[in-house]
């Protein structure tokens, strides 16, 4: 079993050092750098810097008792928590880095979310960005039910408070006789003006266009798509103005 544990520790970055180190002490539970040192078969030196990167990294604790410092593993399940942590952190600075990418050569970034988690957490975000005053524009089919699909009446809430605090205006374009399908409430809680596309004019999904940012987005199955860039979300904004002069106000 020790193998496959050196191997596992191997596996996630552990070096070799760190890795006698780390069994050692979870060997022991709880003790001082030399009889770790001695466990490990490594100098004391060696093992007391292996043991400091290990307590810097979160993967053990110390306590000093009379002058002599201790060292122990809380848990096993102390590796997971750290590893658990750096996954999230990994998460959310490849969003970081996903928004810097190729920011000055104005490419097209494209992201794609397929969980209702993701989907929520993204609009949350784009909302949460728009400078205030802002008027998003969209394009919804109501019957289609893709917010009742995502959202939970508390989590609806949510972004309705989003809207209110930034001051968001929204401008959407419904398919012809649709209208009777919006609840009046949803329209009395937000700044809204809707219109009705032409008759024969088809769309499903939801689309918004915000700020630099087009989406487009389903609940069934899930997913939202976005695309930032300047010229595109010009072109898209460009025949969303049309629409919206050749439709009728309800």
């Amino acid at each position: 079993m020790i193998k496959e544990i050196k191997e596992s520790l191997k596996e996630l970055g552990f070096g070799e050092s760190e890795i006698k180190v780390y069994v050692a002490l979870t060997q022991l539970g709880e003790a001082g750098a030399a009889q770790i040192a001695k466990k490990a078969d490594l100098p004391r030196t060696t093992a007391i810097s292996v043991l400091n990167k290990l307590k810097e990294d979160g993967y053990i604790t110390t306590h000093i008792y009379r002058g002599t410092t201790y060292y122990w593993v809380e848990s096993p399940k102390k590796i997971t928590n750290v590893l658990e942590h750096r996954i999230s952190v990994a998460n959310d600075l490849g969003e970081m880095l996903s928004d810097l990418y190729r920011e000055e050569a104005h490419f097209p970034v494209a992201q794609i979310f397929d969980t209702k988690t993701g989907i929520k957490k993204a609009i949350e975000k784009m909302l949460t960005n728009l400078d205030k005053k802002s008027t998003i524009y969209t394009i919804d089919t109501p019957a289609a039910g893709n917010y009742t699909r995502l959202y939970t009446t508390k989590s609806e809430n949510n972004i309705m408070s989003i809207k209110k605090n930034r001051d968001v205006t929204t401008h959407t374009l419904i398919p012809f006789g649709a209208r009777k399908d919006i609840t009046p409430e949803k329209i009395k809680r937000q700044p809204i003006e809707i219109r009705e596309m032409p008759e024969g004019l088809k769309f499903e999904g939801s689309l918004w266009i915000a700020k630099d940012l087009i989406a487009h987005f389903s609940g069934k199955p899930p997913f939202l798509i976005t695309i930032k860039h300047e010229k595109i979300v010009a072109g898209i904004k460009g025949i969303y103005n049309f629409l919206w002069s050749i439709s009728k106000e309800v």
